[in-house]
């Protein structure tokens, strides 16, 4: 899984384990239905980011279709995929709170 864009540097694999950690305690903030990713599901987690750097998503696709989702958001929403598990993709988003 990888994102990024030009004003957000790639994550070392030490700050994207430190990021990890953290996410353990949170719950998903967005959750994508079965109309996958769309313009209103980017907007809802730019909201989420306005909160917070780091986000949990839900997903209802199955795994493989959930990764290329996961990916889809990431680019509209210039934030990073830092991991997933099961069904649930975290976010990161540099400095996302500030904005």
């Amino acid at each position: 899984m990888e994102s990024g864009s030009e004003d957000q540097p790639r994550l070392t694999s030490a700050e994207r384990g430190k990021l990890r950690s953290l996410a353990q305690t949170l719950d998903p903030k967005v959750f994508v239905g079965k109309a996958g990713v769309n313009a209103g599901i980017a907007h809802l987690l730019e909201e989420a980011f306005r909160n917070a750097d780091l986000v949990k998503v839900r997903f209802t696709a199955e795994r493989e279709t959930m990764d290329k989702q996961a990916q889809e958001l990431a680019q509209l929403t210039e934030s990073e995929v830092i991991g997933s598990v099961g069904r649930t993709a975290t976010f990161f988003k540099l400095g996302a709170d500030a904005e």
